[in-house]
């Protein structure tokens, strides 16, 4: 299994946890969370993420946004879910339902699954988790045991991602039930965000953990002078960053198989075959984090969360043949090593979950094809399955350049970026600034 997960058939074992099911009405979809969602829970206990005290709040901040119990189904990619059943689209899932606990130290947005309508922030806005959620947070502002600038970087992005999700009210009858202790929750998380953060140059002086795990061979090293890899800009936004709500920047490089005499005429014949990138030796995403600096500016950092890469190995008939490579971010292993780069790579074979048809979110449930489709469960697949998705059987669909082209339409031509500026990130913080829950937050920094 993945790191931090163990699954379990529910029901097989017993498993203690903290009852915070939903109570939500049969069936008042235009006005509340409907009935049939998908069961999730809170494990019995915090890990020990941002340090070995179990009474550290920071530990059951985390605990709150990012540990979940979930129900899910699995893919033939495990046959132990046997028996299977087809649920159209070339889809099958198990049968039963299994258990699955994840601790969400990795590169994920907090307060998932939310099932479209808020679901994740609704299980701690609840009791019996509410108080305790409450707490812990104002433990945290009156806490002042040191923390590292590595820390307060992680913490605040992820608190950041809360207070962007709690911001939206929730459907009209769970709104009148939970608004003011979303209101009061979104306040205490707005006074931590501004308590912890970092000035302008302890930002800049964020360590560089992809160059420190390209050292170690754990992702291609895309960034380095001489390396023959290329970051490029197409169309903006980036899905990536518009799902993330502009709080991570996502870079995309490419590896041509031969350096180019003329860069721009080969960047641009990329967008006739998207599909057979047959003249690359692989593709890169790099996603990195912005912070807010004690002034409440956004700002670049070079603090790397997750990198996907896909490499290309030609046979010797020429045909391609692809090796995924992802590393994601472990909070615990950063806070217990800081020379590690925090970052851990995953095979093929480690557990993922397939996509909810278009978004990047962790863990949401699936839309049952039909006249009147249901939620159901998270699918779990292998993560080659989950890259599949998008990127095809091979995995050789450049997303980057798949858009779908008005004829004769004049296109603006790909753009060459350099590494050592920040141009994506600009145009997602001009997008950030652009907000209302930027707006709000602003407030607490002025």
């Amino acid at each position: 299994m993945a790191r931090g997960c163990t699954l379990r058939k529910s029901g097989s074992v017993f498993v203690v946890f903290l009852t915070v099911l939903l109570a939500v009405p049969r069936r008042l979809p235009a006005q509340g969370a409907p009935a049939n969602l998908p069961r999730v829970t809170l494990p019995a206990a915090p890990d020990l993420i941002y340090s070995t005290r179990p009474d550290d709040p920071w530990n059951t901040i985390f605990y709150f946004l990012f540990s979940r119990s979930l129900q899910v189904r699995l893919s033939p990619d495990f046959p132990e879910g046997a028996p299977f059943v087809d649920v159209g689209a070339a889809v099958q899932i198990s049968k039963q339902v299994f258990e699955r606990n994840e601790t969400g130290d990795r590169a994920i947005d907090p307060l998932y699954p939310t099932f479209f309508v808020g679901y994740g922030g609704m299980l701690v806005l609840r009791d019996p988790a509410y108080p305790k959620f409450s707490n812990s947070l104002t433990a945290a502002l009156d806490d002042n045991s040191p923390r590292s600038a590595i820390a307060r970087a992680l913490m605040q992005n992820d608190l950041w991602g809360a207070y962007d999700r709690l911001f939206i009210p929730l459907l009209p009858d769970d709104e009148k039930a939970l608004g003011e202790r979303r209101k009061a929750a979104l306040d205490l998380i707005a006074r931590l965000i501004r308590k912890i953060a970092l000035t302008p140059e302890e930002i800049g002086a964020l360590p560089d953990n992809y160059s420190t795990a390209a050292l170690r061979r754990s992702v291609p090293n895309v960034l380095g002078k001489d390396s023959g890899w290329m970051e490029v800009e197409w169309f903006m936004p980036r899905q990536h960053d518009h799902q993330a709500g502009y709080r991570k920047v996502s870079r995309v490089f490419l590896k041509p198989a031969h350096p180019p005499l003329d860069k721009s005429k080969f960047l641009n014949s990329l967008l006739d075959e998207p599909t057979n990138p047959i003249s690359l030796d692989g593709v890169a995403l790099v996603t990195q984090l912005l912070l807010l600096d004690a002034h409440g500016n956004p700002q670049p950092t070079r603090f790397t969360i997750e990198a996907q890469a896909r490499l290309f190995d030609r046979s010797h008939e020429g045909r391609l043949k692809t090796t995924v490579k992802v590393s994601e971010i472990s909070r615990r292993l950063f806070m217990r090593d800081p020379n590690s780069g925090g970052l851990v790579a995953e095979e093929e074979s480690t557990p993922a979950y397939l996509s909810d048809g278009g978004n990047y979110g962790f863990a949401e449930g699936q839309l049952m094809p039909g006249h009147q489709p249901e939620i159901m469960e998270p699918v779990q697949v292998m993560l080659r399955t989950r890259c599949a998705a998008c990127h095809g059987d091979d995995l050789q669909q450049v997303m980057t350049f798949s858009i779908a082209r008005p004829p004769h339409a004049a296109l603006p031509p790909v753009k060459q970026l350099n590494p050592a500026k920040t141009e994506a990130a600009d145009f997602d913080i001009a997008a950030k600034r652009k907000q209302q829950a930027f707006a709000a937050l602003l407030k607490y920094f002025r």
